[in-house]
């Protein structure tokens, strides 16, 4: 028993070591081209430009032709949404989207706060500032990046922002007062995607941290989940002096050595402090967790 126990914890170390080691915490800033071709040896344009959500009757009609003419083939029998999304239910949705869904109202809203475009490495990157209506004497607003992940987009944010920009409007205190950015990354919402191989989260961070810089922000705040999170926690890498605070809803953690213990705890349950409770909500893992995430990922193990 106990040099299994002494086996397992020297491996165990060696598992940790290996994967953790000795990384710096810093990231290089670099540089990129996302655009198409060849980079310009002119310099970028760096203009600032209005945006707005439209909508043709064009566009409209071509959606409704596309939606008319689906061909749906019948679900496999009680598999609800284990094999991706049930294409019995995905009439209702067509129909909704057909029928129902006020295509003009929702642009509408879409416009409710300003939307800018500018042009960096490449890409022509959009995104919604949003300044306080007014501040209170003496006041600066804090700048405030918030980044949203997939498959959401900027539009996530729009029911925060009034609290932020405006808490006192919303009965809560005005000790903080935020300027909200929310940028679309590259491919998603109205964000140019890459034209190139290779764009990743900290290609994105360093986007978005040019945006800010862009706007006047040497120094902000930076919030972010799913995708967000990874871009948002690459910028505090990328330039850690210029991130005052961040706030992430959506943690990664790769390199700590509670991850190896879900593999050993049910075996020695004890030497890792897990109760019965524990293992009753782990065991077995893989039914009670990798299964669950495929199935919540749309997919479906064999």
């Amino acid at each position: 028993m106990w040099l299994e126990i002494l086996l397992a914890s020297a491996l165990g170390l060696v598992i940790y070591w290996f994967f953790s080691g000795d990384k710096e915490d810093t990231l290089p800033l670099g540089d990129g081209w996302w655009g198409p071709g060849a980079r310009p040896t002119a310099p970028e344009d760096e203009s600032i430009r209005p945006f707005k959500v439209e909508t043709s009757d064009e566009e409209l009609n071509d959606l409704y032709r596309r939606i008319e003419k689906v061909r749906l083939t019948p679900p496999l029998e009680n598999s609800r949404f284990h094999y991706g999304f049930n294409s019995s239910y995905l009439k209702k949705v067509l129909s909704y989207w057909r029928d129902e869904f006020d295509w003009r109202k929702q642009v509408a809203v879409l416009n409710k706060y300003p939307h800018f475009k500018t042009k960096i490495e490449g890409l022509d990157i959009h995104f919604i500032h949003v300044k306080p209506p007014q501040l209170p004497a003496g006041r600066t607003a804090k700048p405030l990046l918030m980044v949203h992940g997939w498959p959401g987009c900027f539009f996530e944010f729009y029911n925060i922002i009034p609290l932020l920009t405006d808490p006192k409007s919303h009965g809560l205190s005005d000790e903080h007062v935020f300027e909200v950015i929310c940028p679309s990354i590259p491919g998603y919402g109205y964000s140019e995607a890459s034209s190139k191989k290779g764009l990743n989260s900290v290609a994105t961070a360093r986007i978005f941290y040019k945006l800010m810089l862009r706007l006047g922000f040497q120094e902000f705040y930076a919030q972010g989940g799913d995708w967000g999170s990874l871009i948002c926690t690459n910028i505090a890498q990328l330039v850690p002096s210029h991130v005052k605070g961040l706030h992430l809803n959506m943690a990664f953690v790769v390199r700590n050595f509670h991850t190896l213990t879900l593999f050993l705890g049910p075996r020695f349950r004890k030497l890792f402090g897990y109760t019965e409770r524990d293992m009753e909500l782990m065991s077995p893992l893989k039914e009670k967790m990798f299964y669950s995430l495929i199935r919540e990922s749309g997919l479906r193990p064999q």
